[in-house]
């Protein structure tokens, strides 16, 4: 696996998820059909997988005993040299350690690895993972190669945000999804990977995504604990809006915004879906309260106001000001006043 001016590439795993068997299966078809795309634009949520099916695709396109499901026998040469992240033909493209974006630069020499002949006599496949990253001219760069692609070449463009590309370049890409699975589905996975039963809520906080789910379980517990506390003060009349949002700033405040998004659509379950009785929300006696008594619109309408702040944190300068006013907001909805 060729690295070039980029960060290093971690070994590849050549099986994919559970859940990943739709876009397996639509890539497959193309490829029986002798109609395989150059250019494939996989989109999706955070923690689905999106890197790792890339990975795993390129590795069944190299396969040298690879069957009609699309699928790595991960025992060939080919297979071997996937693993080992040392595959000649698989070129990945990121964002420099020191650097936020891909560089027109990092693009030019990607699309000349393209062109290269293969060097075990297959297909020349460039993976670029978060594709967004790309500037503009990285990608108008990348439109000229997919004008007039080489024969067996594939470009990956890996993405949770589609929109952040050229609607040029997309119109150039077969688009394939890989979708949240089902949370049952999710669930049942989840409790394999962790060794035991899965937290409630954990799922739920990860935006139903099983890798971010992962991620998120070791410090699952002190979340819950954090946020329970801080918000039972704050709806108690105990703790003030201000001292509340610096305590919830720092590296992890995406993820405790998350909590409340979470926290707050449970509390909804519980009042509009009959057989949600049962769903237990963490929290004191205040937290308790709020969930079985806030009006249903407000609880909307702080779950609108919620997700229009994480709009407004990208590349503000003032997220504390913006939580601050979020957490006045939520506090005069649902606080020590009573529910309303």
């Amino acid at each position: 696996m060729k690295e070039g001016p980029q960060s290093a590439v971690p070994q590849t795993i050549v099986t994919m998820l559970p859940w990943h068997g739709r876009a397996r299966d639509r890539i497959g078809a193309a490829l029986q059909s002798e109609r395989m795309p150059h250019a494939v634009l996989l989109h999706g949520p955070q923690g689905v997988g999106k890197e790792r099916f890339a990975g795993a695709l390129a590795a069944a396109l190299f396969c040298a005993q690879r069957g009609p499901s699309l699928t790595a026998c991960g025992a060939c040469a080919e297979c071997a040299l996937s693993r080992a992240g040392s595959h000649p033909d698989l070129y990945w493209l990121r964002p420099l350690e020191d650097r936020k974006s891909i560089s027109v630069d990092q693009v030019r020499e990607a699309c000349e690895q393209l062109g290269m002949t293969s060097m075990r006599r297959g297909y020349r496949i460039a993976i670029v993972a978060p594709a967004q990253a790309m500037t503009v001219n990285a990608q108008n760069a990348l439109l000229k190669t997919l004008e007039e692609p080489a024969p067996r070449t594939l470009l990956i463009l890996v993405t949770a945000r589609p929109s952040g590309l050229l609607a040029t370049l997309r119109s150039r890409c077969q688009r394939v999804e890989i979708a949240r699975p089902p949370a049952d589905d999710a669930l049942a996975w989840l409790a394999t990977e962790l060794g035991r039963e899965v937290p409630p809520g954990l799922l739920d906080i990860a935006g139903g995504a099983p890798l971010r789910a992962v991620e998120l379980a070791p410090h699952f517990e002190a979340l819950e604990t954090q946020m329970t506390g801080l918000l039972d003060n704050l709806l108690a009349g105990r703790a003030e809006a201000t001292r509340t949002a610096e305590q919830m700033m720092g590296d992890g405040l995406p993820v405790r915004l998350d909590w409340l998004e979470s926290w707050l659509g449970r509390a909804l379950q519980r009042r509009t879906l009959p057989d949600a009785t049962h769903l237990t929300l963490p929290g004191g006696p205040v937290l308790q309260r709020v969930a079985a008594e806030v009006n249903i619109s407000a609880a909307f309408r702080l779950v609108d106001r919620l997700r229009e702040v994480r709009r407004l944190l990208e590349g503000s300068a003032a997220a504390q000001l913006v939580i601050e006013a979020l957490l006045v907001e939520l506090a005069a909805t649902v606080g020590r006043r009573g529910v309303v």
